[in-house]
């Protein structure tokens, strides 16, 4: 079987591979993805013991570093929800929520929160608190939501519409779904794509564009995208993009990099924009 879009069924011509793993493009869809899908075995080899600590694919300290920056964005997340909800702080869960961060944050903001999570790794990283309020799938939690989010997860799973659908089924009317996933749209996406770190399988399975996901929100749980913004901007893109190097002439080369970028940024918004937030409305 030749890899076909889920969005409009369209062939997909292979654009190149990384690792081993083809990504192919749907030119109508602006939708890339891994084809064929590793199996179940394989992707849940992606996340044994290490990938929250820096044993293989994942986060280098999740439980450390991390945990500062999850709190960082918690805060503008809930924010945001905070605009677009109808009846306010209500009942939200939280799909892939790691160490539950999120989930923490949102209690103290008001929310009845639940968080969904399948690493047992994960879950050793909660409080007591946040543990007795996690799931491992969106099914074990009872009754209806007013949100569901799913922050940097869509990209990791075998079948996101599944998801959506599932997600949609259990929000009550006018409920609301908040996504971040990285965005094709840089600089390296269009122009140089293997030098993209978010193209990585097969951790990542399907690669969004601005377009791409508000076209799955919709055709997955008939949501419409109310608001959208930038999640993550790097000022750098091919020389040392995480802005660790000492080495002062890598240090000299980022600032050139960093500074062709600014430039390139203010005649193509999306040149440095590594993921974005979009927050959409069931009907």
């Amino acid at each position: 079987m030749s890899a076909r879009c889920v969005l409009c069924d369209a062939h997909c011509p292979l654009r190149f591979r990384v690792g081993g793993h083809a990504i192919h493009r749907c030119g109508a869809c602006d939708l890339e993805f891994v084809w064929p899908t590793p199996s179940p075995d394989g992707l849940r080899a992606v996340y044994e013991r290490g990938y929250f600590t820096g044993a293989g694919a994942g986060y280098d300290d999740y439980f450390g570093r991390e945990r500062s920056i999850a709190a960082r964005k918690a805060d503008a997340r809930l924010d945001a929800l905070a605009s677009v909800t109808r009846r306010g702080p209500g009942r939200l869960a939280d799909v892939g929520c790691a160490a539950g961060y999120f989930v923490e944050a949102a209690l103290t903001r008001g929310w009845d929160a639940h968080g969904v999570e399948p690493s047992p790794e994960a879950r050793q990283g909660m409080s007591p608190t946040v543990a007795a309020r996690v799931a491992p799938s969106l099914d074990a939690l009872d009754g209806a939501f007013d949100a569901i989010t799913f922050w940097d997860v869509l990209e990791h799973l075998p079948d996101p519409l599944a998801t959506l659908r599932e997600a949609r089924a259990r929000l009550r009317p006018d409920g609301v779904l908040g996504v971040v996933v990285p965005v094709i749209g840089s600089v390296n996406t269009r122009l140089a794509p293997r030098s993209w770190d978010q193209y990585k399988p097969p951790e990542h399975l399907w690669f969004f564009s601005r377009r791409a996901m508000r076209e799955t929100l919709l055709r997955g749980a008939g949501a419409r995208v109310v608001r959208e913004e930038v999640a993550w901007r790097r000022d750098a893109r091919f020389v040392d993009p995480e802005g660790r190097s000492k080495n002062p002439l890598v240090r000299a080369a980022r600032r050139l990099d960093g500074a062709l970028h600014q430039t390139l940024a203010e005649v193509w918004p999306d040149a440095t924009v590594d993921s974005v937030a979009f927050y959409a409305r069931c009907a």
